[in-house]
């Protein structure tokens, strides 16, 4: 331990998770991971990690401060708060989304990211879909939704037909919704939607999706 340096000692951490997570997908799920995808995690993992020590001290104070604001679902309700992060330059989408029980705690985590046309509104609706996906997935009845995108809050709240892009796709999360006992969808301030940001922002330097059960990524630990 004294011979190995801070990030040495974290990326062994790291890499135990990562196989730990490896054996009990294989065992639980029946689904096999090869070790070059675990490697590839761990990987994108310790760059994440890398990357929030370079922004420094202050702005995690603040984001801190924000994402101690989120409030609890109601009791038997687990609520999905998801974000988009744009990426013009290669024309990606990074996907976060975070889901919660009414304790607080992580049912589960996403990082993505899809190649789709840079337009932030056709992210953030397919960031939502991706998130009502998941929750489906996930088998869960009674959900809430959360983003920070107002525009495709109130298209899913709304009655009207849109055929646009954008409008096809919400299309698809009103047709998923309605499988569900109870859900609702609303609109939340960037600050009190950090924590799906973050995953967001994370997802476009993965090399492949990350999903974690009762887990996250490191680079959203300072958040909670």
């Amino acid at each position: 331990m004294n011979q190995l340096s801070k990030r040495e000692l974290t990326e062994i951490a790291v890499t135990a998770k990562a196989v730990l997570q490896r054996r009990n997908t294989w065992i639980f799920e029946n689904k096999f991971k090869s070790p070059s995808q675990v490697s590839k995690q761990v990987h994108a993992e310790m760059e994440a990690i890398d990357s929030w020590v370079e922004s420094g001290v202050k702005q995690v104070k603040h984001q801190v401060v924000s994402g101690s604001k989120w409030s609890a679902p109601p009791p038997a309700f687990f609520k999905a708060n998801w974000d988009a992060a744009i990426d013009k330059g290669s024309s990606k989408v990074g996907i976060g989304v975070i889901v919660r029980d009414s304790e607080g705690l992580v049912t589960a985590s996403l990082c993505s990211s899809i190649t789709l046309t840079p337009d932030p509104l056709l992210g953030e609706a397919a960031a939502a879909l991706r998130a009502t996906t998941l929750c489906a997935e996930l088998g869960l009845t009674h959900i809430v939704l959360e983003g920070d995108a107002l525009n495709v809050v109130q298209a899913v709240q709304g009655v009207e037909e849109n055929w646009s892009a954008v409008g096809m796709v919400i299309r698809d999360v009103k047709s998923l919704l309605s499988r569900f006992q109870e859900w609702s969808i609303h609109h939340v301030p960037r600050e009190l939607n950090v924590i799906a940001h973050t995953l967001a922002k994370y997802a476009l330097i993965c090399s492949e999706d990350c999903i974690l059960l009762e887990d996250y990524p490191p680079c959203i630990q300072h958040l909670f």
